[in-house]
C-alpha cells in the first residue's frame, strides 16, 4: 500500500506542476508530448519484460532496486531547467515507472490470491489519494517554492515505501518453465483483448492527469496555483470508488463494472471537450476520474489471474499489447493540443474509449 500511494503520489505531482515545468524548461506541448510518447516506449518496454526478469527476481528485490531511481529520476524531472534536461529526465523515468508499476501489481494481485477474496482496487485506491493529495499540493508547491520542493516531498515518500518493502515484502517462488516463456503463455486470446483496451484506457488516464493542470491553466491562467484541482478531482473519485471497488467486484462482477466504467468515463471526456469554464471542466475531471477508476485494476487482476504461476508475466503480456496507444497517444495529444486546443484533444480521447468498450464487450461474449 505504501508504494501504490508513493506512486500516485510521483503521478500526481508530474500532473500538478506540468504548467511550471513547462515554464521552468522553455517547452511547449508539442515537445511535451514528444517527450510522453518516447517515455511511454520505455515504460510499455519495462513492463513487457517484466515476465522474463520474474524469471531471475522476485518483486521484492526488484521494487527495491528500481525505487531509489525512478525518485531520482522525478527529482530531475520536476527540475528541468531546458528541453535537453526535460527529455534526459523524462526517458529513463519511463524505464523506471514501467517496473515500478508492473512488480508493485504483480505482489498486489499475489496478496489478493492470498486472502482469498477481492483487495486489489484497494491498493489502486493508494494510488487515486497519492494523485490527489500531490496534484493540488504540487501546482502549490511548485509555483510558490519551486518544483524541487515537490522533488523533494516525492522522494520522501519513496523513502518510506523502500523502506516498509524492505520489512515486510518477502520474495516469492520464482517463475519457471512455460510459464516464464511470455510468448508461450496459455489464455492468450482474452489477454490480447485485455491488453488492447489496457492500452487505449491507460493512455486516457495518462492524458486526464498530465494535461488538466494544462487546460484548466489555458481556462483560468490567474488561477495557476490551483491548476491542479482537475487531476486532485479526478484522483478523488477514483479513491472514493476504488476502496469499496473490491466489494462491487465480488457482487457485481469484472465485466459488468468495466461496461458501466467506460460509458461513465467517455462521457466525462467528452465533457471536456465540449465546455469552455473552469469549474464544469473540475466536474468532468471529477466523472473521468469515477469511469475509469476500477477499468485498470480490473484488467490487471483479470490479466494476473490467467497465469497464476507467473503474475508478472500476464501482466507483461498485457503491458506488451498496450505498445500502440500508449506511445501513439501523447505525441497525437500533444500535437493537437498545440494546434487546436487541449479541449478538443480531450473530445477524441471519447471517441478512443468508445473503441475500449468494444474490445470489452468482446472480451465479455467469449465466456472467459
Amino acid at each position: 500500500m505504501a508504494v501504490f500511494a508513493a506512486f500516485g503520489g510521483a503521478i500526481g505531482a508530474l500532473a500538478g506542476s506540468m504548467p511550471t515545468i513547462m515554464r521552468n524548461a522553455a517547452i511547449d506541448s508539442e515537445t511535451v508530448g514528444l517527450g510522453l510518447t518516447i517515455s511511454t516506449v520505455m515504460t510499455v518496454t519495462a513492463m513487457s519484460l517484466g515476465g522474463q526478469i520474474a524469471r531471475f527476481a522476485s518483486s521484492r528485490a526488484v521494487l527495491l532496486a528500481v525505487i531509489p531511481v525512478f525518485g531520482v529520476l522525478v527529482f530531475a524531472y520536476l527540475t528541468s531547467q531546458s528541453p535537453t534536461w526535460f527529455y534526459l529526465a523524462i526517458i529513463p523515468m519511463g524505464f523506471a515507472f514501467g517496473l515500478t508499476d508492473v512488480f508493485m501489481n504483480a505482489e498486489a494481485s499475489a496478496l489478493e490470491h492470498d486472502m482469498r477474496r477481492p483487495v486489489f482496487t484497494a491498493f489502486h485506491g493508494a494510488v487515486s489519494v497519492g494523485v490527489a493529495v500531490m496534484a493540488i499540493a504540487s501546482s502549490f508547491i511548485s509555483t510558490s517554492i519551486g518544483t524541487w520542493a515537490t522533488g523533494l516531498v516525492v522522494m520522501a515518500s519513496l523513502a518510506i515505501a523502500w523502506v516498509m518493502v524492505r520489512a515486510a515484502v518477502q520474495p516469492r517462488p520464482l517463475a519457471k518453465g512455460q510459464n516464464a516463456r511470455i510468448f508461450a503463455l496459455p489464455n492468450k486470446m482474452p489477454l490480447v483483448l485485455l491488453g488492447l483496451a489496457a492500452g487505449i484506457i491507460i493512455a486516457a488516464e495518462t492524458a486526464a492527469l498530465l494535461w488538466s493542470a494544462k487546460l484548466l491553466d489555458e481556462l483560468a491562467p490567474s488561477l495557476a496555483a490551483i491548476a491542479g484541482l482537475g487531476a486532485a478531482f479526478y484522483g478523488l473519485c477514483n479513491a472514493a470508488l476504488r476502496f469499496p471497488g473490491d466489494l462491487l467486484r465480488s457482487h457485481i462482477g469484472d465485466m459488468p463494472l468495466m461496461i458501466g466504467s467506460v460509458i461513465v468515463a467517455a462521457a466525462g471526456f467528452a465533457a471536456l471537450g465540449l465546455t469552455e469554464s473552469f469549474g464544469p471542466s473540475v466536474a468532468a475531471f471529477a466523472a473521468v476520474g469515477l469511469g475509469t477508476a476500477l477499468l485498470i485494476p480490473c484488467v490487471f487482476a483479470m490479466a494476473a489471474a490467467f497465469v497464476p504461476a507467473n503474475r508478472a508475466g500476464g501482466l507483461a503480456f498485457v503491458s506488451l499489447l498496450t505498445a500502440v496507444p500508449r506511445s501513439t497517444a501523447p505525441v497525437v495529444f500533444g500535437t493537437v493540443a498545440a494546434g487546436f486546443g487541449t479541449g478538443l484533444a480531450f473530445g477524441l480521447v471519447a471517441l478512443a474509449m468508445l473503441v475500449a468498450l468494444v474490445l470489452i464487450v468482446i472480451l465479455s461474449r467469449t465466456g472467459k
